[in-house]
């Protein structure tokens, strides 16, 4: 009677980095962050206790490198928007979507954006700034663009993407001003809401424009400047 012997696989450091990983988005999405256990991360990865902490400190350690892989969908979602058109009010309406679109996934992004308002520690730290770093680029440009027009924009903006991750981030406990973003419906609504803020926010860009488009008319016409700032109260 022959016997043969089990060739045992043998994985490669990839391969359980990546098993490593794979049993972190697991635990994270389960508990969160801060309830995980290294412990059952371990577990889950098929790797003895040594294997990871040879790696790794301890889970701190390992938490700053992996959400070094979960951070990127912002700008993923801005380079997206940039490409996609020339004009800033599509750029607009196009990155406040994706991200609309992005926060309707259950992810590990979730809950990092959790993690980072209940706890202070130096990896949430890093991450809300090294999130905000990349916003300022888009914030200066708007900021320029808006000149003149009396208008905050970044200001209004932030409230607007604030008030997106706090309707996701809450949906699941309950329902916010009757609106239920667990449903479809309620997720429509706030994709109209969207696009009424774009138009409303872009109309007095639009208002500025105009009047300079006529301010310059009138200058041609040989009229003198205080007549046309009180003609068009500029």
């Amino acid at each position: 009677m022959s016997t043969e012997k089990k060739t045992r696989y043998r994985r490669t450091k990839a391969d359980i980095t990546e098993d490593i990983r794979k049993a972190a988005v697991d635990q994270v999405m389960k508990r969160g962050f801060s309830a995980s256990l290294v412990t059952e991360i371990i577990k889950k990865a098929k790797i003895e206790p040594p294997v990871f902490y040879h790696r790794y400190k301890n889970i701190d350690e390992f938490y700053s490198e992996f959400v070094k892989g979960c951070d990127y969908w912002f700008s993923d979602i801005a380079d997206k928007a940039m490409k996609g058109s020339d004009n800033p009010k599509e750029q607009f309406l196009a990155l406040m979507e994706g991200l609309q679109e992005a926060l309707k996934e259950k992810s590990v992004m979730h809950e990092l954006l959790r993690w980072e308002i209940a706890e202070g520690n130096d990896t949430t730290k890093r991450t809300a700034t090294l999130r905000e770093m990349f916003t300022l680029p888009l914030a200066d440009k708007y900021n320029a663009l808006f000149a003149d027009t009396g208008i905050d924009f970044v200001a209004l903006a932030s409230l607007l993407i604030g008030g997106l991750y706090y309707l996701h981030l809450h949906r699941e406990r309950s329902t916010f001003c009757n609106i239920d973003m667990e449903k479809e419906e309620g997720t429509q609504r706030i994709e109209k809401a969207i696009k009424t803020f774009t138009n409303i926010i872009f109309s007095f860009l639009e208002r500025r424009d105009t009047k300079q488009d006529v301010a310059e008319r009138m200058r041609a016409k040989g009229i003198d400047e205080q007549t046309i700032k009180e003609c068009l109260l500029i």
